[in-house]
Order: C-alpha cells, then structure tokens, then sequence
C-alpha cells in the first residue's frame, strides 16, 4: 500500500501563539501511522504566520484527508487548518 503526502496549512488563532508549540501539539495528536516530514512558516499578514506541514499518511485512510484536516482543527490555538496539496508516494 502507497502513502500520500499531504500539503497542510494551519492558521494560528493569533500572532501570539507560538509555532514551534503548536508544531509539537499537532505532531502529538497524530496517530501513530502519520508522520510529519517537513514544516515551513508562509506569512499571512501583518505578523501573522501560517504552519506549512508536509505530512505523510497512508493512502487508504477512510475519509482520506478529512480526518487529518478535522483533527487539526480541533486542536487549541488553531484557527484553521486546510490542505493545500496531495501527491502519491510510490506505486
């Protein structure tokens, strides 16, 4: 079975919170068969800084990348969290 890699990016609830926290509460919120490849910060607007998380996850996940987008926004200090991209790894 192939994993995906899956672009997401999360909006901060304020520029107060700090991102390298908010990095760890997502990465520990993760089930055990996602990992996290990469992050970036993107600016938004007048301080504000989005995470860019590159994350990889398996392809047949039910709900596909619902589940993902849904668990991060439910985590304290996100605002909103979508993905932006989707590529397959493998074949």
């Amino acid at each position: 079975m192939a994993d995906v890699l899956v672009v997401l990016k999360v909006f901060p609830d304020s520029d107060e919170i700090n991102l390298d926290n908010l990095y760890e509460s997502i990465g520990g919120k993760l089930p055990k068969e996602y990992k996290i490849i990469r992050k970036e910060t993107e600016p938004i607007a007048f301080g504000l800084n989005a995470l860019v998380l590159y994350v990889q996850m398996p392809e047949q996940t039910e709900g596909g990348t619902d589940y993902l987008e849904e668990l991060v926004n439910n985590i304290q200090g996100v605002s909103h969290a979508e993905v932006v991209g989707i590529t397959r790894l493998g074949f």
